[in-house]
């Protein structure tokens, strides 16, 4: 017994050795990006040290070097997402890791420069765990049986989230907690509730399933055409009075009677939430039974009135394949995508292909046509001409280079608004609508983050127009003075257009919206978007209720 607490006294010692490696490497990246609190507790290092403390006392070597390769590419994992987004990791997040794998790549192929520093600290933790255990393998006591203890104390947390259906409590990390305890919070989160909520449907969020709207015009002879932008943050449109000039053909619009134009809040953060609920005229979540009932699928309630129905995209088949089944295809004449033009199902096409598109359509029947952008989605470059490029340091007062590419991505989705209107013209002679919006925004030169997919006042704030042709813009007496409208209401106009009845008179009326999170059942959680007497945006996040 004696020699066993002589040996222990080297398992406190290494403890205490790599719970300084972590803080360490932690406080430095908390200090390096000054906008995160300074969080080092007498709490949280006792804490940190009790759980190393049990690690080091476990038989297996192998199995102590494993568990801390895992702890120090989770700290990776964490460090990198914060570069980027400027949060820890979320729960579903690592579902969507895999499940978004593509898109996760090409957002960090551009922005390479974010992984240097927590790439860095990385090797260097790891190098450190590995010297120091090293040093004290033949020293350390080794306590049978731990490792079990361990286990079930791993199995606690999520069995306990589980029985008690405690998912909002640990949803959301919290810069407090050091990076070690957020993982294992989320990770909880994940298998306790996240996990086994995906494979039931169920999310606590679920709706009545509505019926289709009565139709009140018979086979419309107009033609519906629906723009569908990616990723743009309105901010940065000069539309909306951004300070350089993005959106030259839409300025030029303002003052033309057929041309309206409101701010909007999108549905979503992220294509696989918001283009399903645009596209199933989804209010709040969960909209997922709604959807696979596809009573309300434009694309549906378009076929069963007369209208051929299209949708073309500049996305890839990879990138569409978790959309394509919530599109109701089944009512689609036309479904391609970028592939088609590419031949790469893992390649995306400019979107300046949308406008050859129109050239594959008959004209001389009533159409529901969407076209859905590519640019401006990160990595920026990649989905705009490679001679585009407008924007440069010397004409922004040197902007970051970031937020350069970003606006020359705008600018060319200007003049392919531009070319598909003009398109248009020369195509029909029937009354012809136009609207333009975005699936979602983006954060952009943010010192706090940037991207999309998680819940903030940036990636919600998308454009909207509606621009009528070869005839006079009717649907102008149906909007009042108030400045926002939600997705859903521009859904509702969609479907007015169709010829069915909608559940407004007036589209961009006070009222309260609602922005999905990252995953259609609401199991990312979502935000109320209310208004004050001002009409100041009011948010009321519901991650952490």
């Amino acid at each position: 017994m004696e020699n066993f607490f002589i040996k222990f006294k080297y398992n406190f010692l290494l403890a205490l050795v790599i719970t300084f490696l972590f803080v360490i490497v932690e406080q430095f990246y908390r200090i390096h990006n000054d906008i995160l609190v300074f969080n080092l507790t007498l709490k949280s290092f006792i804490e940190q040290f009790l759980i190393n403390l049990l690690i080091v006392s476990i038989v297996s070597r192998k199995a102590i070097f494993i568990i801390y390769t895992i702890f120090s590419l989770f700290v990776w994992f964490q460090l990198i997402h914060f570069s980027y987004y400027g949060t820890w990791i979320f729960p579903l997040e690592y579902l969507l890791f895999f499940s978004e794998f593509s898109e996760v790549l090409g957002t960090f192929k551009s922005l390479l420069n974010i992984t240097i520093i927590p790439s860095i600290l990385f090797f260097l933790l790891l190098l450190s765990l590995i010297y120091t255990l090293k040093i004290y393998e033949s020293k350390r006591a080794k306590i049978k049986y731990l490792s079990i203890f361990l286990i079930l104390g791993i199995l606690f947390s999520p069995i306990k989230i589980y029985i008690n259906d405690d998912y909002k409590r640990y949803n959301a990390p919290n810069f407090e907690h050091y990076i070690i305890k957020n993982t294992i919070l989320t990770k909880s989160n994940l298998f306790g509730s996240v996990i086994p909520k995906k494979i039931s449907n169920r999310s606590g969020l679920e709706q009545n399933i509505v019926k289709t709207p009565n139709i009140y015009i018979k086979s419309p002879d107009i033609n519906i055409v629906i723009i569908m932008g990616e990723t743009l943050n309105r901010n940065f449109m000069s539309l909306y009075d951004y300070k350089l000039d993005t959106t030259p053909f839409l300025n030029n619009l303002k003052n033309d009677e057929n041309f309206l134009y409101k701010k909007a809040i999108g549905g979503g953060v992220s294509t696989i939430v918001s283009i399903p609920t645009f596209f199933n005229t989804i209010q709040k979540p969960d909209g997922l039974p709604q959807i696979l009932s596809t009573n309300t699928c434009l694309f549906k309630m378009a076929k069963n009135n007369g209208f051929n129905t299209h949708f073309y995209s500049s996305q890839s088949s990879e990138e569409l394949k978790g959309i394509k089944s919530y599109l109701c295809p089944q009512f689609l004449d036309t479904m391609n995508d970028g592939s088609y033009f590419t031949k790469d199902k893992e390649s995306s096409s400019l979107d300046e292909n949308l406008i050859s598109s129109l050239d594959e359509i008959d004209f001389s029947k009533s159409n529901f046509i969407t076209l859905h952008q590519r640019a401006s989605h990160s990595p920026f470059l990649d989905y705009i001409p490679k001679d585009y490029r407008p924007f440069n340091k010397e004409n922004t007062n040197n902007l970051e280079q970031n937020t350069i590419d970003y606006i020359n991505s705008i600018k060319y989705t200007d003049s392919v608004i531009e070319n598909i209107i003009k398109k248009l013209k020369d195509k029909t002679s029937k009354p012809t609508y136009i609207i333009f919006t975005a699936d979602h925004a983006t954060k952009i030169g943010d010192k706090s983050g940037n991207g999309h997919g998680l819940l903030n006042d940036s990636v919600y704030q998308v454009p909207f127009f509606v621009y009528s042709i070869n005839t006079k813009n009717m649907l102008k007496n149906s909007f009042d003075d108030f400045p926002y409208i939600s997705h859903y209401q521009i859904s509702n106009i969609v479907s007015k257009l169709l010829g069915y009845e909608t559940n407004y008179d007036i589209f961009n009326k006070k009222e309260n919206f609602t922005v999905c999170g990252n995953d259609l059942t609401g199991l990312g959680g979502f935000m109320d978007i209310s208004f004050d007497e001002n009409n100041n945006i009011v948010q009321d996040d519901k991650r952490n209720k």
